[in-house]
């Protein structure tokens, strides 16, 4: 995967995991979302789940090679 692809990957997760905890508590609107989210959250979630994504495609590849 390119880096621009495990970018949109983690930036899909993170909707995804907002829109899943957002329905549970019948949030309407993302309002909030924004709102808490801010710029350095932001990067330490895609950086959290970019080194994830990494991590995860290094580890089939090394249990392939097996």
């Amino acid at each position: 995967m390119t880096e621009q692809q495990i970018k949109e990957l983690a930036e899909n997760a993170l909707h995804q995991a907002c829109s899943y905890m957002q329905d549970a508590i019948g949030v309407k609107t993302g309002d909030f979302a924004v709102l808490y989210f801010t710029s350095e959250i932001l990067d330490d979630i895609h950086a959290t789940f970019a080194q994830y994504i990494e991590q995860e495609i290094e580890y089939r590849r090394a249990t392939r090679e097996n």
